[in-house]
């Protein structure tokens, strides 16, 4: 890699160079890992093999695999979610309306 400006070059690899993906194992963790720490991402394939450094045919066939196994979960649109955004949650019990006795106090 040949900076420019004399700047220290921040990517590993040149672009265009291909490297090893991590294994299925790595990848498998850093989806699930990304998915848990921002529990509101959705991405469609082509974006989740950039984001992860993987090839779109094997970005897809582990998302897939994580589908079938239900830990996430793919919307009508084709993007991918974490399964935990599937499950209701419940809503809080309400909160007791005593107007009354709030307007006696104030």
């Amino acid at each position: 890699m040949h900076p420019r400006n004399g700047s220290q070059e921040r990517r590993r690899r040149e672009r265009g160079i291909g490297g090893a993906e991590p294994t299925r194992t790595e990848l498998v963790s850093m989806i699930l890992g990304t998915f848990r720490e921002m529990p509101g991402l959705s991405l469609h394939t082509n974006q989740a093999a950039r984001l992860f450094g993987v090839g779109q045919a094997t970005c897809a066939v582990v998302l897939e695999d994580l589908v079938t196994l239900g830990k996430l979960r793919r919307g009508m649109d084709g993007q991918y979610v974490g399964a935990q955004l599937d499950r209701a949650i419940p809503a809080p019990p309400p909160a007791p309306h005593d107007f009354a006795a709030f307007r006696r106090r104030h």
